[in-house]
């Protein structure tokens, strides 16, 4: 499996890819989107957005064949350089909070989001989505 940064010649391969999935958001300029793939094809991706300071896991998916020896894992290791440049939240599914875990990121209260990520996670909630709210500290200590 090869993990890289996508650029935008990717878009028309990972909306086709994430339409598979059931996941139906278009990579915004905010955000930087990374995929793995193996022959080829792509077989896991995830966003990440920067949005007023912070980041924001988004759109985390890896095709059903490759879920559970430990590619997620290696795949989300992969982007956490990123993830230590700021604060970062992600809004994952109920039962993938250990999975995250395994990067740092802990359980909050959606209130302690910052406000349009609340909203935002309201909105996913009302949807009838069952998510949690984590978040993860930056790693990068600040310049003096």
């Amino acid at each position: 499996m090869k993990v890289f940064e996508a650029d935008k010649s990717y878009l028309p391969a990972l909306n086709e890819f994430y339409i598979t999935q059931g996941y139906h958001s278009d990579w915004g300029d905010r955000e930087r989107a990374f995929i793995a793939t193996f022959d080829n094809k792509i077989v896991g991706a995830v966003k990440v957005e920067t949005n007023k300071g912070v980041s924001i896991l988004r759109g985390m998916y890896l095709d059903k064949k490759y879920q559970g020896n430990g590619l997620g894992t290696a795949f989300i290791k992969h982007i956490e350089p990123i993830l230590n440049e700021t604060v970062a939240y992600c809004m994952p599914f109920s039962h993938l909070a250990d999975f995250y875990g395994k990067i740092g990121f802990k359980i909050v209260s959606p209130e302690s989001y910052p406000p349009f990520l609340t909203d935002r996670y309201k909105g996913y909630e009302n949807q009838g989505y069952r998510i949690i709210a984590m978040c993860r500290e930056s790693t990068i200590l600040p310049k003096l």
